[in-house]
């Protein structure tokens, strides 16, 4: 396995964000990491959400937040961990430039909890459980 290093970090405020959608949110995030590593490219990109489907009604994001972000065509893949997605992709990103399959990879999680209803977010959470426990 190769040496593995974070190179620049972006995040965004945290709490009601109305006004942006939730590849709003991940672009601006994103944007703020790639200025703070000062790379030029991408070799793929790792997006954690829990339920972008329920909260926003928005799935698919690993087709979308790419060309938002204007990076296209590169390999991008949603994961899904609960409440450790933005973790998992993470931990996707560090195995990939570990394995020496990629140099350069964007890794980051997005959720628009607070723009449902109490009972659909806690309905979300509740899902991550096992439903037939």
């Amino acid at each position: 396995m190769r040496d593995v290093a974070i190179i620049g970090t972006g995040m965004t405020k945290f709490g009601e964000l109305w006004d942006k959608s939730l590849h709003e949110i991940f672009v601006e995030a994103a944007l703020k990491a790639i200025d703070d590593s000062g790379v030029e490219r991408i070799d793929s990109m790792y997006i954690g959400n829990l339920s972008g489907g329920l909260f926003v009604g928005q799935e698919h994001l690993a087709s979308l937040i790419p060309d938002y972000l204007g990076v296209c065509p590169i390999p991008a893949t949603r994961v899904e961990s609960a409440c450790s997605s933005g973790a998992l992709a993470l931990k996707q990103a560090f195995l990939e430039v570990a394995s020496g399959f990629s140099d350069i990879v964007l890794a980051g999680g997005v959720e628009k909890m607070t723009d449902v209803p109490t009972d659909v977010a806690t309905y979300g959470l509740a899902a991550a459980a096992d439903r037939e426990y």
